[in-house]
């Protein structure tokens, strides 16, 4: 089986929340052909590809499936919340808003009605507010649901001195975590105003916990500190995976034929 590729270089060390665990057991291994994981607060997993979305509970059984055709190829799934799911269309310009089974909560929001050119990223925000990225204005913008302005970073180029090409954005703690692989994560506050730059680099998502930033890079999966400013290397991977992310008492692993989970035994 392919979990048994997994090393474990450096067991859990200095990784803080989970500090005390003691091994890395696999837990469920379950076919896929997604090529994007995603966790929600819950736990709970779903599995993207292209134009479909698999709804698995934590132990990996599966709940639903969601299949919409309509907008073309899904380019993300914020699921930070749990119980309303941001769905983001890139080459239409659309964002859907799903339930915890995956329903479809109202109608669409058309990016391109309400002045938008080329968003390239979208995610949640709190008080049901949503993030965009737009590439032309190199601007960082807040709306609600209605798509109605709430904040703006302004043109970014202006503001940090060079033109930023973000690949993947997340809120955390009204914070707003902008990654650039080339310049680092580029941390806003909720109105949008530049706060610090993150020094992690040449990664493609992320996940925080606390004040840590989990994400992978090469072969390795790594915990960033964001107080100390100091990296631990969890694992070493003998293969290339598509996607780590880290639930309670569990780490989930995506390769290109299966979901692997393992359980933590403190």
């Amino acid at each position: 089986m392919n979990w048994l590729k997994l090393i474990c270089s450096v067991l859990i060390v200095g990784l803080g929340f989970l500090a005390k665990a003691q091994e890395l057991t696999p837990k469920a291994t379950i076919p896929t052909n997604a090529e994007l994981l995603r966790v929600d607060n819950f736990g709970k997993l779903y599995l993207v590809g292209l134009n479909e979305i698999s709804l698995l509970d934590p132990a990996g059984k599966f709940i639903v499936r969601n299949s919409n055709k309509l907008y073309g190829d899904i380019s993300d799934l914020d699921a930070s919340n749990g119980l309303e799911l941001l769905l983001f269309f890139k080459d239409l310009s659309q964002i859907i808003f799903l339930d915890n089974q995956l329903a479809e909560k109202g109608k669409e929001l058309s990016l391109e009605e309400i002045g938008f050119d080329q968003v390239t990223l979208a995610c949640t925000s709190h008080g049901l507010g949503v993030w965009l990225f737009d590439q032309t204005r190199f601007e960082l913008t807040r709306i609600d649901q209605n798509g109605k302005f709430t904040s703006k970073s302004g043109n970014l180029m202006q503001v940090l001195g060079f033109a930023p090409q973000p690949n993947f954005m997340r809120e955390n703690n009204n914070w707003v975590y902008l990654n650039d692989p080339k310049r680092g994560i580029l941390v806003f506050d909720n109105f949008g105003a530049y706060y610090k730059t993150i020094p992690i680099f040449g990664v493609d998502y992320f996940q925080i916990k606390e004040n840590r930033i989990f994400h992978s890079k090469d072969q390795y999966y790594i915990s960033f500190d964001t107080k100390e400013l100091k990296s631990d290397t969890l694992f070493k991977f003998e293969e290339k995976n598509n996607g780590v992310f880290i639930t309670k008492n569990q780490i989930n692993i995506l390769n290109n034929k299966e979901l692997n989970l393992f359980e933590h035994k403190r």
